[in-house]
């Protein structure tokens, strides 16, 4: 009895073996194969590639792949007979799968029979039935063939049948988008809202990178209020209003609706303190100082009073120090300043405010000392916001650096560093300690630390670093350091407002070392050098000229950026300031600043401003 098991089981294992072997002999045939039909389709060798995809779709007739190759091989070698056969068999072999069908609509579009295609695109939307996943299917293959217009029928069409006015309302917004129809496209968006909140952002950027001019945002408002007067429990059309004005700059109606939010919620201004901020964000000052005074008007025992206080003198100390300002009005700001502080107490609550009054006294006024006592002030303050806290030393360390204390600037760079390491704060402080031994003339060393810098978590800082190395790097080569040293020299001169002393550095280098690689920093350099001093014309002549003669060199899209930012806010040109934007998008795809760009394109453009 065992040995007859015994043998049985033997017998058994082999028959196993074997099967297995000629099943693996089979797959790596039918690999070998597909491997085969792939390389025929890939050199375009049609015919023998269809002979090949024949075979394996006989033997994995579920295979989209293979009847999607062999379709598109019988296509391209016009046996249009085969194809529609071929869409039709496995129709019938998979009744339920719309992308047969599909199919065959579109061979007759590829032979000019455009009654017949259309006939058997209707005839598949007028079958379907109240089932959510075959309506989807049918409207993707319609999609997938280009068929946008069957499509939004076939989504349509579901919506009735499923009795759900609002079902499939982003795959609609789509399609409405890649058709040009804005105004069904809108509508769609905001029905997706409807169904999911959440989304908001999402549709926010969608809508922003559709809508190109006024026309289209008159739509969206109109939209916007007939779902919001629809819709009278939902806040989320009083949000995107907000939203809608902000973006067209209308920031006395974005503050109406968001009145209405924060009045709802019993906010008691907070919602309003940040639509201030964003209107300072955007460099819209006047509304900034108005929407911060309608929060203190709410009275000095509103808990967001002092912050909007504080924050209406900040958005004045921002439009005057962006402007064409005198020394008179730094004056009066740094009163005022004083005068704020007298009155809410200089405790951490008012330490931002301490902050403003530190750096308008160091870097405008000129009152060195007064500018140390408020800095040292706010890092000794108990309690004080550590991120603050960290801001104020990195601010007192570029001021030291100006003043030329090297060692107490490094020391208060290295606490940041330390304390915030691997954070973007730290690596802010490790990108300014790199740049001061650049300053010093310790190239090895602050190239080695730009390096780690590249792969900054802030792309500011990476894109900072990379051009500060390449700059080390490209002057480094040789042993002749001179040129590096003597620029470097210029630059720190430059940060320490010794203008005339940083002109005659880079003057003398262009004498010295005529068409040196360093000749679209020294030209770039000396543009910063007359902005800074209020010479506009003249900075916007080095700018261009950086521009025109090294467009292709690291410096190209910084002085190109530089000098339409010139010609929009300091020289009053709109027109050749929105020639600047246009190049710019035009020339520097990659570039970091490629989305402000874009940005003031399109308002100056008018897009999104009235």
């Amino acid at each position: 009895m065992n040995m007859l098991s015994g043998k049985k089981s033997f017998m058994m294992a082999c028959m196993v073996f074997v099967m297995l072997m000629l099943s693996s002999k089979q797959s790596l045939c039918q690999l070998a194969d597909e491997e085969l039909a792939a390389q025929f389709y890939a050199n375009k060798e049609f015919s023998k590639a269809a002979d090949m995809y024949e075979k394996l779709l006989n033997k994995n007739q579920k295979s989209v792949y293979f009847y999607e190759n062999l379709l598109n091989c019988y296509i391209n070698t016009k046996e249009f007979n085969l194809a529609e056969k071929l869409s039709k068999k496995q129709s019938k072999r998979f009744e339920n799968q719309a992308i047969y069908q599909v199919d065959i609509a579109y061979l007759h579009r590829l032979q000019q029979e455009d009654q017949q295609a259309i006939s058997q695109m209707n005839g598949l939307i007028q079958k379907l039935k109240p089932y959510e996943p075959s309506i989807f299917e049918l409207a993707k293959a319609l999609e997938k063939r280009n068929e946008k217009g069957f499509a939004v029928q076939a989504y349509l069409k579901g919506r009735s049948l499923l009795r759900n006015e609002l079902i499939f309302a982003n795959e609609l917004g789509g399609i409405y988008l890649e058709l040009g129809d804005k105004k069904m496209m809108i509508e769609e968006f905001l029905n997706v809202l409807i169904i999911d909140e959440s989304t908001m952002d999402e549709i926010q950027g969608l809508l922003q990178n559709s809508l190109d001019n006024n026309s289209d945002f008159e739509i969206l408002k109109q939209s916007l209020l007939k779902k919001n007067k629809q819709y009278t429990d939902r806040n989320i059309f009083n949000e995107m209003l907000v939203w809608m004005h902000v973006q067209k700059n209308e920031y006395a109606m974005a503050l109406v609706y968001t009145k209405n939010l924060d009045k709802k919620f019993r906010e008691e201004g907070r919602r309003i303190i940040e639509l201030g901020f964003l209107a300072m964000a955007n460099e819209q000052y006047d509304a900034a100082i108005q929407i911060f005074k309608t929060v203190t008007a709410l009275g000095i025992d509103k808990p967001f009073y002092s912050y909007a206080k504080s924050s209406e003198l900040e958005a004045r100390s921002k439009k005057i120090l962006a402007g064409n300002y005198t020394q008179e009005e730094l004056q009066i700001l740094a009163a005022e300043y004083n005068i704020l502080l007298k009155e809410l107490g200089r405790n951490p609550n008012t330490a931002s405010t301490l902050k403003s009054l530190a750096n308008l006294e160091a870097y405008y006024l000129n009152h060195y000392q007064i500018a140390i006592q408020l800095y040292e002030e706010i890092i000794n303050m108990p309690r004080i916001d550590r991120i603050l806290q960290a801001n104020s030393k990195l601010e007192l360390a570029d001021f030291y650096v100006m003043k030329g204390e090297v060692w107490e600037a490094l020391l208060l760079y290295g606490q940041v560093d330390k304390d915030f390491l691997q954070e973007p704060l730290g690596q802010e402080a490790k990108l300014r300690n790199a740049k001061l031994s650049y300053y010093l003339g310790e190239f090895e060393w602050a190239k080695a630390q730009l390096d780690v810098l590249k792969t900054a978590t802030t792309q500011l800082i990476a894109n900072n670093a990379l051009e500060l190395s390449l700059v080390i790097q490209d002057n480094t080569l040789d042993s002749i350091l001179e040129p590096l040293q003597l620029f470097a020299q210029a630059d720190l001169n430059y940060v320490q407002k010794n203008h005339s002393r940083a002109l005659i550095l880079l003057d003398s280098l262009l004498i010295l070392y005529p068409n040196h690689v360093l000749s679209d920093d020294i030209l770039f350099k000396k543009a910063q050098i007359f902005a800074s001093t209020k010479n506009y014309d003249k900075a916007a002549i080095y700018f261009e000229k950086v521009y025109k003669d090294f467009g292709s060199d690291i410096m190209g899209d910084n002085a190109l950026y530089e000098l339409a930012k010139l010609y929009q806010k300091q020289l009053n040109n709109p027109k050749e300031a929105l020639k600047c934007y246009e190049a710019f998008i035009e020339t520097y795809a990659g570039s970091f600043f490629l989305t402000e760009c874009r940005k003031q394109y399109r308002m100056l453009r008018g897009d999104q401003i009235n």
